[in-house]
């Protein structure tokens, strides 16, 4: 029955699934907020100038747009972080900063849907604005290992990178704007084969080469960064290096370490990206929990030159694996034969703190214990009154 289904890529949630993803957010603002962060709402669609202008014209492709009755282009938010950055530029510009926020929102794209990726999904996250340098970055880094250790995810590890490696090495090349994109996809996807393949096109150096095609294999500590042979013939690249190093000993004074990589192959698929890139992952789920970076440049597209950084926590994708780990309130029913008498210990156990529902269909004591003799979390009070 077509009356029955739901658009592609959408999904309903169950009672049990809804009080997973209300435990998790419960969890996420609390530690959010211990380190001063406050929560903002921003609209659920934006005009696709602003979308655009933050995200770049190449995600159109991913966008759920419509035409508003003035005529306007809008588009159903593809990410918060672009969303954030037009609030504070509209609202902020004035306030003492560092401003630390964060959201809990639904966000859209129209991507071919599967287990663990929707077309709409739901996201935590932070930003931290107005905060450069290497300690800022950490910050966010270990707020993001901590939040997963408070949801209970023991076996995960959060990958580094610094996208002006990557940007570097491809500037000092005459290598075209679209291939540059081509080599960016591969490098995230770790497609050695093809990777090569379009590496032996290019007119570049041979060691330029070598050390591009290095970079998807190159995760572990501090050390790989040794494995990169033509870094030193790129200013830039130093540079953007001893920033990782950098943020690398912060986290290692923040106590987070052991959840630490440093990934070459990391280099998250959005153009506002200038420094630190992270994502999250567990080695027995197979898809990420969560993707970061700072974005220095972004504000300053709406009027506002502000450095940032931040990062958003897939929730979908986290709820999938970490079932609701709270135990069970027991649930009261009561029922009776004077319904006035039946609310009114209803009322008072719901004023202890206790989860009630009244018996409504009048069912007799045999017949409401006899409903419910499968229900274990149920305790039954039948009240005789005359």
């Amino acid at each position: 029955m077509r009356n029955r289904e739901i658009p592609k890529g959408l999904r309903d949630l169950l009672p049990d699934e809804v009080k997973t993803r209300r435990s998790l957010e419960k969890k996420a603002s609390q530690i959010f907020t211990s380190f001063g962060y406050e929560e903002v709402i921003t609209p659920t669609f934006e005009l696709l100038e602003v979308v655009e202008a933050g995200v770049g014209g190449n995600i159109r492709e991913k966008l759920f747009l419509f035409m508003d009755r003035e005529g306007g282009i809008v588009s159903l938010r593809p990410e918060m972080t672009v969303s954030i950055a037009r609030l504070a530029a509209t609202h902020m510009q004035d306030e003492v900063l560092p401003r630390r926020l964060y959201y809990s929102a639904n966000v859209f794209r129209h991507v071919q849907p599967h287990l663990a990726q929707y077309r709409e999904f739901w996201q935590m996250g932070i930003e931290l604005l107005g905060a450069p340098g290497a300690w800022a970055d950490a910050e966010v880094i270990s707020l993001a290992v901590k939040a997963l250790l408070d949801f209970g995810l023991e076996n995960f590890k959060v990958s580094l990178n610094q996208i002006g490696i990557f940007n570097s090495l491809l500037d000092d090349s005459a290598i075209q704007p679209e291939d540059k994109q081509v080599i960016r996809n591969l490098v995230e996807k770790k497609d050695l084969v093809e990777l090569s393949r379009m590496l032996e096109k290019l007119p570049i150096n041979d060691l330029l080469k070598e050390t591009i095609a290095r970079l998807p294999t190159l995760h572990g500590g501090l050390d790989v960064l040794k494995s990169l042979p033509y870094i030193e013939k790129s200013r830039n690249a130093v540079i953007a290096v001893e920033e990782l190093m950098e943020v690398y000993a912060a986290l290692k004074s923040l106590g987070v370490e052991e959840h630490i990589l440093v990934d070459m192959g990391v280099l998250r698929g959005l153009d506002y990206y200038t420094g630190v890139v992270f994502e999250g992952f567990s080695p027995e789920l197979g898809y990420g929990l969560l993707g970061g970076g700072r974005y220095d440049k972004l504000l300053s597209q709406f009027g506002f030159s502000c450095p940032a950084t931040g990062f958003a926590l897939g929730m979908d994708r986290l709820a999938l694996v970490l079932k609701n780990q709270e135990e069970e309130p027991p649930r009261y029913i009561v029922g009776g034969n004077n319904l006035q008498v039946m609310v009114q210990k209803a009322d008072e156990l719901r004023k202890e703190g206790k989860i009630v529902e009244l018996d409504v269909e009048g069912l007799s004591r045999v017949d409401l214990h006899e409903k419910l003799a499968a229900c274990t979390n149920y305790i039954i009070i039948y009240l005789d009154a005359e």
